[in-house]
């Protein structure tokens, strides 16, 4: 894996981990709220791209990661 590659899933893995913070939290503000839902914005879009060029993570958890997961949390809370 090139340096380009560990860089790129760092920051990916990075923004998985804060979006998933943001999503379990029990209030959010509505900064917040945009915050998570930018989060879920990009990582959509970035594993749509990898899917389409068979980029495979070697992070397992991202690799595996549905960001759409973050959107359920966030209907669970608001259901609560």
């Amino acid at each position: 894996m090139n340096a380009e590659n560990v860089v790129l899933e760092e920051v990916l893995r990075r923004a998985m981990d804060d979006a998933l913070d943001l999503a379990r939290k029990r209030t959010r503000s509505a900064r917040e709220e945009g915050e998570l839902y930018a989060y879920f914005s990009m990582l959509d879009y970035a594993k749509q791209q990898a899917d389409l060029l068979g980029v495979r993570f070697a992070d397992q958890e991202l690799q595996a990661f549905d960001p759409y997961r973050l959107l359920d949390r966030q209907t669970e809370r608001h259901a609560a």
